[in-house]
């Protein structure tokens, strides 16, 4: 029972993201870039604590969290790349930095829900985790140039973010759908 109630306390955490990501979208839309950055961060470590205690606690493989922690880190993500598009920003990103960002996450969100439905062993990979901390860093770092009135041309760090993205979306494609088709886990 103790374990049951520590998953909904996890789940919740996880849930969490979604309505921090349109908190988010709303502030940097209203230009609020400060409070938006300490709501992006909220929710940045909002996944980092529920996956720590997950593992801490050895819950991460089992349960509805296993879907809920994912798909709410990608609407998160989405949510927060859109805001930045969207905003009217001094340092902003490029329209091909964000559909390819976001386009990604629409792809591995139904495609890991269906692996793990599917009961193939979907893990995490290191090459996720580091797409996916690129992807704090990087909203985080736009965030900061233009609270601090800083100019930077973004893409080098645009295309380290798409390369990422891309490598990470095709190495889950393959490890959940065509490895796990195999028999391989």
């Amino acid at each position: 029972m103790r374990s049951e109630k520590l998953r909904v306390v996890l789940n919740a955490i996880s849930l969490s993201r979604i309505p921090l990501g349109l908190v988010f979208l709303v502030l940097i839309l209203r230009g609020a870039l400060t409070e938006g950055l300490l709501v992006f961060l909220l929710g940045v470590s909002s996944d980092k604590v529920d996956g720590f205690l997950a593992r801490r606690l050895r819950l991460e493989k089992i349960g509805l969290g296993r879907v809920l922690d994912p798909i709410s880190d990608r609407i998160f993500i989405s949510l927060s790349f859109l805001a930045l598009y969207l905003a009217e920003l001094k340092v902003d990103i490029s329209w091909w930095a964000v559909l390819l960002t976001v386009g990604q996450d629409l792809i591995l969100a139904p495609v890991g829900a269906y692996a793990t439905f599917k009961k193939h062993r979907v893990s995490v990979s290191a090459l996720g985790k580091l797409a996916t901390s690129y992807q704090y860093v990087f909203v985080s770092f736009l965030l900061l140039l233009n609270l601090l009135g800083f100019s930077l041309n973004l893409l080098p760090l645009e295309l380290m973010l798409v390369s990422l993205n891309l490598l990470s979306a095709g190495h889950h494609i393959y490890l959940w759908l065509l490895k796990g088709k195999n028999g391989a886990s």
